[in-house]
């Protein structure tokens, strides 16, 4: 069926949007992981310094629970561009991360509009999320913004950091900044890309190079020119996440320490206290990296009111916030998936092999699941095969299959699961 214009716009503006929050989301999570690698780094070597019985590090820990606001400010330091929750569960040993989107609406209620009329004299009825600090001002964020965060999720924020873009490219100066490898785009070309209206030039060849505060900045925001689109950036910032990540916590950036700590509690406010941050600390020292997991609230995009809003879908809000703040299996030690073999399936071979999707599509319908589309995947050749699902849960049944498959979220698609067969299982 031909879809109507105001679907194809629809989409398209969700993709769009999806696009904004992504590459405003991963820049601040950058700067959220070094500011945690930080903190375990500083952790370290107070054990080794002062030795572990004096700073009470053997004692036995109480389980916690926690919630940790964090926020992205854009550069007059008032609309908060990236909103997320950080979860962390000692007793599962996992970090959630919840993204709630800039744009989502509130309907400020009687209460709220008073208490704003009371601080500031402002009125406000109808606003995304992202305006209630321009409206408050940041001092009363908790008052407003995390109230009104508290109330989309149903949980208690414990305390709430803010940062900002310059803190990323500070703190890579700050550690003498980080070997990675530049990609190439599918033409051999580097990764070149000029916008004057936000001071944004980066010109970067391929290849193994140590990257400072600007072009650090240049690499994780590059996002014009890869086949894979927004996977491939995401990619690109992955590995530069790992590195830094490794950078942090080498024994060289040791002596660095001092500078290092300027730069984080410079460029970053909290209303944690001291004891706060080293009570947090202390429940690091055994965590996985590969137990953090990523969540955006549920909801869709909608135009009204000449503007485009995101708004929170409240029937799925039950479900997303047992799974996410509720969860009680340890890492390691997942549920298994739920099999449903009713699911609609696309399988799409990007490699060279030809007839790999059909041998594909044979081998998925005599383990009891119906194939309805078959082709060619043409935006490139993929090392690693791409599970893409509307919902994951439907996705992680075919891990059985596909064990180095990576799972992504696609609302878009037009069939339950689509499957993109890349060089790994050949």
């Amino acid at each position: 069926m031909k879809k109507s214009n105001s679907s194809k716009l629809k989409k398209a503006q969700k993709k769009k949007l999806r696009k904004l929050f992504i590459r405003a989301i991963m820049i601040t999570l950058l700067v959220c992981a070094a500011v945690i690698a930080v903190g375990a780094v500083l952790y370290n070597r107070i054990r080794v310094d002062n030795g572990a019985k004096e700073w009470g590090f053997n004692k036995p820990l109480d389980p916690i629970n926690k919630n940790v606001a964090v926020f992205g400010v854009d550069k007059d330091g008032y609309r908060t561009d990236v909103i997320m929750v950080m979860n962390f569960n000692s007793v599962t040993n996992k970090v959630k991360i919840v993204s709630i989107p800039r744009d989502t609406m509130v309907n400020w209620d009687e209460a709220q509009r008073d208490k704003l009329r009371e601080y500031t004299g402002k009125y406000a009825y109808t606003t995304k999320i992202n305006e209630m600090s321009s409206y408050s001002g940041i001092e009363y964020i908790r008052d407003f913004t995390i109230e009104e965060m508290e109330d989309i999720l149903d949980i208690n924020i414990d305390n709430y950091v803010i940062v900002t873009t310059d803190a990323f490219r500070e703190l890579v100066d700050a550690i003498g900044g980080v070997e990675v490898e530049v990609p190439a785009l599918s033409d051999g070309s580097g990764l070149h890309y000029d916008d004057n209206y936000q001071d944004l030039h980066i010109h970067l060849e391929p290849g193994i190079q140590t990257l400072y505060g600007k072009d650090a900045e240049g690499l994780v925001r590059f996002r014009k020119g890869y086949a894979e689109g927004d996977v491939g950036r995401i990619k690109t910032q992955q590995v530069f996440l790992d590195a830094l990540a490794d950078k942090l916590l080498s024994p060289s950036t040791f002596i660095k320490l001092p500078q290092i700590a300027s730069v984080v509690f410079d460029t970053v406010t909290t209303d944690m206290s001291l004891t706060q941050m080293t009570g947090y600390l202390k429940y690091f020292k055994n965590f996985n990296r590969e137990n953090i997991a990523f969540y955006i609230v549920p909801g869709d995009s909608e135009y009204t009111n000449g503007k485009w809003y995101y708004i929170i879908d409240d029937s799925a809000l039950p479900a997303f916030r047992n799974e996410v703040f509720h969860d009680e299996i340890p890492a390691g030690e997942e549920a298994a998936p739920v099999i449903d073999q009713s699911v609609s399936i696309e399988v799409l071979n990007s490699t060279a092999t030809s007839g790999l999707a059909a041998s594909e599509k044979e081998k998925l319908e005599n383990a009891g699941y119906t194939v309805s589309n078959i082709g060619n995947y043409t935006p490139d050749i993929l090392e690693t095969t791409v599970i893409y699902a509307g919902d994951l849960e439907k996705a992680k049944q075919f891990k059985a299959y596909y064990p180095n498959a990576k799972l992504e979220e696609d609302t878009t698609l037009d069939y339950d699961i689509q499957i993109v067969l890349g060089n790994d299982i050949q």
